[in-house]
C-alpha cells in the first residue's frame, strides 16, 4: 500500500498518510485475492494507509475491521517524513547510533524496533491465541516494520535480523497457528496478485 509519500523512501511511521492510486489499486487486489478465503476476522493497524487496505479485504466478507493502534509501523517521531539525506543532516549522531543498533536505538521522540514489539506482542498474542481456539482464519493487516518482526519472533530469529526480511507493499504472508503447536510460516511477501500494476 503505497502512501502519498509515494515512491520517494521516506521514514513514514506514525504520519497517517493517504494512499496514492498505485496504493489503493493494490489494496484493491490484496481485497480481490483474499475475497475467496474463509475468513472470520480483520485486524488492522488504524492508520489510514492500513485500514483502507483492510476494508478492502473485509468487504467481500461482511466483516468490520478492528482497529489497534498497537499495530502501527515504528513510530519515527522527529524523522517522520522524511529521508535518509534529510536526517544524516540534522541528526548524524542520532543517526549513527540507530545504524548500529536498529533494534534498540530510537529516533528523537520516537521509538525502537524493541519497544514497537513490546507493544506489538500483547495484540498479537491475543489475536493468535483466540483463532488458534476458535479455527477461524483472520488478516492482519500491518505496516513493513510490525510484520518484519513478527515474521522473525514466529519463526525463532533474532529480532536483530528484521531487516532481512522482505515485506513488499500489499504482500502477502501467512502464518498458521494450531492450538498446541508451534506456528508454521507456510507464505512470506507473496505479490502474485500485484502483477501488472
Amino acid at each position: 500500500m503505497e502512501g502519498n509519500s509515494g515512491p520517494r523512501p521516506t521514514f513514514t511511521g506514525w504520519k497517517d498518510l493517504q494512499l496514492t492510486p498505485l496504493g489503493l489499486r493494490q489494496a484493491a487486489a490484496v481485497g480481490g485475492r483474499l475475497a475467496r478465503e474463509n475468513l472470520g476476522a480483520i485486524y488492522s493497524s488504524d492508520l489510514q494507509r492500513a485500514l483502507v487496505t483492510a476494508q478492502n479485504i473485509a468487504r467481500p466478507h461482511g466483516l468490520e475491521v478492528q482497529t489497534s493502534p498497537a499495530l502501527r509501523e515504528v513510530n519515527y517521531g522527529a524523522w517522520a517524513g522524511l529521508g535518509e539525506a534529510e536526517i544524516k543532516a540534522g541528526w548524524a549522531e542520532e543517526w549513527a547510533a540507530r545504524k548500529n543498533d536498529l533494534l534498540r536505538s530510537a529516533p528523537p521522540d520516537g521509538e525502537s524496533v524493541a519497544q514497537m514489539w513490546h507493544r506489538l506482542e500483547p495484540v498479537w498474542n491475543e489475536i493468535s491465541e483466540r483463532h488458534a481456539q476458535s479455527g477461524q482464519d483472520a488478516v492482519l493487516v500491518a505496516h513493513n516494520g510490525p510484520v518484519r518482526v513478527l515474521m522473525c519472533r514466529v519463526l525463532g530469529v533474532p529480532l536483530e535480523n528484521y531487516r532481512r526480511v522482505r515485506v513488499a507493499n500489499c504482500s502477502i504472508s501467512v502464518v498458521e497457528i494450531k492450538s498446541g503447536a508451534p506456528p508454521l510460516v507456510s507464505c512470506v511477501n507473496d505479490t502474485s496478485h500485484l502483477i501488472g500494476l
